[in-house]
């Protein structure tokens, strides 16, 4: 049975106007971005028979859903525009189509599929139909970044949450549920 561990898979890139990021390294002061990751499906069957067994019941199988927390927080004492954080996927997960979410309106989320070079709402690839070359939108398991522009100003103090849910894909050859039972 593959095991995964379910740690810090996603690091995050921030930007903002002024210094946000720069500021919350400073001693004492909390962190300007804060990833969390949760394996949605800890608690069914398959992980319980695991930690039965002596096992840890939050690591990942094939199949498994997690879903990513990101929280920025303007840890300067000025409003803080034009705040922007990135996620990129880790190669084993794939992003769960319409999953990316985040908790104001003025947030728009885009997706990158050449490493996070250049990001779309809808991300398009070529393809030949009728012996003609043609743009389509590309696979959601084809995205390897996510990212979240908040437009509006985010005050001193203020909070944004953003999430995603990817799905730890099986390996070549292997299907969701093999192993479960061993």
């Amino acid at each position: 049975m593959k095991q995964w561990r379910l740690i810090g898979f996603a690091v995050a890139a921030l930007t903002a106007l002024g210094t946000v990021a720069a500021h919350a390294q400073e001693a004492g002061q909390p962190q300007a971005l804060v990833i969390t990751a949760r394996n949605l499906m800890a608690g069914d069957a398959r992980h319980q028979a695991v930690a039965e067994r002596g096992g840890d019941s939050n690591a990942l199988f094939a199949g498994d859903v997690v879903l990513y927390r990101l929280v920025f927080t303007n840890t300067t004492d000025v409003p803080v525009r034009h705040v922007e954080f990135k996620d990129p996927l880790p190669a084993a997960l794939r992003y769960v189509d319409g999953s990316a979410t985040a908790d104001r309106d003025d947030v728009t989320v885009s997706y990158s599929i050449d490493g996070g070079r250049v990001y779309s709402a809808q991300p398009m690839i070529e393809a030949t139909v009728d012996g003609k070359t043609v743009q389509r939108p590309a696979p959601p398991e084809m995205y390897t970044h996510i990212r979240w522009m908040v437009e509006g100003w985010v005050e001193p103090g203020a909070q944004v949450t953003a999430e995603f849910r990817a799905q730890l894909s099986a390996p070549t050859g292997e299907n969701a549920d093999s192993g479960a039972g061993k």
